[in-house]
């Protein structure tokens, strides 16, 4: 697929805040719906303060006490490490003492779209509840015409055309972090569509990211006990990018500021407010944030050399193929041409119109073989002769025509016009 570095400050949240957001998806246990559109409340505590200067990093400061549920809870910072990048925090999070925190950073400098992926849990001593953190994903696929390859992870990004916020939280968050969960089950889910006001801090300043936010709720059981737990993320809009040449069109969706708080044997609602307030305190490190730039611009950079070289040998294979495409027209006119003196100069015998129709057909056979064609006929019984490096011609029947090797393509879903499948002409 074609690469296009289009992240930018998007995925900053996703990257450096480790897909945080906080919201209450329901207040009781009911199915949450998918009509309401209720707005998460805006963070308390140390996630309303004051972003360090950009020389300063996140551990630095002390963390600020909060109120309400987490007024009475003493908080230590957890610092997220980045141990590929010679040990640089993250981020820092506030959770309460004693509780156990882990975390993970994984660079892969071969993803031109997302190099880092950033993940982190924390959760009560005896594991009663917990808030888990997920990495930010990128989704692309190509136009219906040009998409080719399988639907799931690849070496840069997730190949799932026209992905949706539901199935992407669902496939490749909770079925993915939840397979050894038994009884899984969803039990509702509703739009969540502020995260990027409530959580402005980690985007930085500048326009805030368009997309739709979810918040789902499911069940299952784990050790013996009955546990909910509530999945949020972000997903933006569909971004639209022209190959070079205009004929090819990509599109991308990134999916941002995925968490999940969860809690055992019907507590979620009571640990509710000190689990919103660890989300929110969320402070991101300045220092990564340029290590995490450089990174990218070494990658742009190398990507462009790249490129360069790609297009300069596709314009001299271009050339190439002109020029022996000329050769072989030649050749194939001299073949015409001989073929019918000989047809001029020969008396005529006493062949059956059958012999000479068979003669004919061979000849024609051959010429086809040479060209690389087949006759085809459309809807409306006239042939034409189509390359044979494509199993399906599509034709409109005024000179349009679609070529690919997908049994299941119809252009009629993505041009104008009425396309019919074109059938082999009889012989």
């Amino acid at each position: 697929m074609p690469i296009h570095l289009a992240l930018g400050r998007n995925l900053r949240c996703g990257l450096i805040g480790l897909a945080l957001c906080t919201t209450a998806c329901q207040k009781d246990s009911k199915p949450a719906s998918a009509a309401s559109s209720d707005a998460a409340p805006e963070p308390q505590g140390p996630a309303a303060t004051d972003r360090a200067s950009a020389g300063q990093t996140s551990a630095s400061r002390p963390f600020a006490r909060g109120t309400h549920a987490a007024a009475k809870t003493k908080f230590q910072p957890y610092e997220v490490i980045d141990n590929q990048q010679g040990g640089l925090v993250v981020s820092r999070i506030a959770v309460p003492a004693g509780w156990k925190s882990t975390s993970k950073v994984v660079w892969n400098y071969n993803d031109f779209y997302l190099p880092v992926h950033v993940s982190a849990r924390t959760q009560a001593p005896d594991g009663s509840s917990w808030i888990e953190y997920f990495p930010a994903e990128f989704f692309i696929w190509l136009d219906p015409a040009h998409d080719r390859g399988p639907i799931g992870p690849s070496s840069s990004g997730i190949h799932h055309p026209n992905i949706t916020l539901p199935v992407a939280m669902s496939r490749y968050v909770i079925a993915r972090n939840r397979a050894n969960a038994r009884n899984l089950r969803l039990l509702g889910y509703r739009p969540v569509n502020n995260l990027p006001q409530v959580f402005a801090r980690l985007l930085g300043k500048g326009p805030k990211p368009q997309g739709e936010g979810i918040c789902m709720r499911v069940r299952y059981e784990l050790g013996g006990s009955s546990v909910d737990e509530e999945f949020y993320g972000f997903m933006t809009t569909i971004e639209r990018l022209a190959s070079p040449n205009g004929r090819i069109g990509e599109f991308h969706r990134v999916l941002l500021m995925v968490h999940s708080i969860g809690a055992k044997n019907g507590k979620i609602e009571s640990v509710r407010p000190l689990l919103g307030f660890v989300s929110t305190s969320i402070e991101p490190n300045p220092g990564w944030e340029q290590r995490l730039s450089a990174v990218r611009k070494m990658q742009t950079d190398y990507y462009n050399r790249q490129m360069a070289r790609n297009y300069a040998g596709i314009r001299a294979a271009g050339e190439r193929s002109r020029a022996l495409t000329a050769q072989s027209d030649q050749f194939l006119k001299q073949i015409d041409a001989n073929l019918a003196a000989q047809r001029r100069s020969q008396q005529p015998s006493s062949y059956s119109a059958s012999s000479n129709e068979e003669f004919y057909k061979r000849a024609d056979d051959f010429d086809q073989n040479m060209r690389g064609t087949e006759h085809m006929q459309d809807q409306y019984g006239q042939v034409s002769d189509q390359y044979t490096d494509y199993n399906y011609h599509w034709t409109d029947g005024f000179g349009r025509f679609v070529h690919t090797d997908d049994p299941n393509l119809d252009p009629n879903r993505y041009l104008t016009g009425d396309y019919q499948q074109m059938t082999p002409a009889p012989r």
